[in-house]
């Protein structure tokens, strides 16, 4: 095969193969009262009058907060009154952040969700399905908070379990196949000139 025929045909594999970079779904449910030892690490912090410290807990409704002292330590919540618990996924490297489901969820129930350079609220009066769009980050919070109004009462909190994420790795760009295509066949041209150059001067 001779130079040109190779450049060609392998121009054709890059141009088919360029559209096909696809991202791979994957879901983690945590309503088995055990971690996912393939998913992301899990983490937590406690904020408000008393809390001192915290872990992350689950159950068969999913992951919780236990941030002492707790009323609530099998779910996210703000107990006591003015205080927030938040828990973290961290992979240690980007994802795309599909969605999250809520277990014990109630149409009062409102959080925070922060990630790599943003965050944004979420309800009351929603779905238990909370759906993140896409969002490219290697970490994702989920912060519940205790406030005097909440749930329509007047000592009222946020309380809920996170049962499911789903997330997808981040595809790599349509373009790359092309461009790391294009420098091995530079390569091979500049190796077939050096060695026809050599070649010549041998003769």
């Amino acid at each position: 095969m001779n130079l040109k025929t190779l450049v060609a045909a392998s121009a054709v594999m890059l141009s088919l193969g360029a559209g096909s970079a696809s991202a791979a779904t994957f879901t983690y449910d945590y309503t088995g009262g055990a971690t996912n030892a393939s998913g992301p690490s899990l983490g937590c912090a406690a904020g408000g009058l008393l809390n001192v410290g915290c872990s992350v807990t689950f159950n068969s409704d999913g992951l919780g907060v236990y941030g002492a002292p707790d009323t609530q330590p099998d779910q996210i919540d703000g107990n006591p009154i003015l205080s927030s618990e938040t828990l973290r996924f961290d992979f240690g490297f980007d994802r795309s952040w599909d969605s999250i489901l809520f277990g014990r969820w109630d149409s009062n129930d409102d959080l925070t969700v922060t990630w790599d350079g943003g965050s944004a609220t979420w309800g009351p009066g929603v779905a238990a399905l909370l759906d993140l769009g896409g969002i490219v980050s290697s970490f994702l919070e989920i912060t519940a908070t205790g406030t005097f109004f909440a749930d329509g009462i007047i000592f009222g909190n946020d309380s809920f379990t996170a049962a499911q994420i789903n997330v997808s790795s981040v595809p790599v760009p349509a373009a790359l196949p092309l461009m790391a295509g294009g420098l091995g066949l530079l390569g091979l041209v500049g190796r077939r000139r050096k060695r026809s150059a050599s070649t010549e001067v041998a003769a």
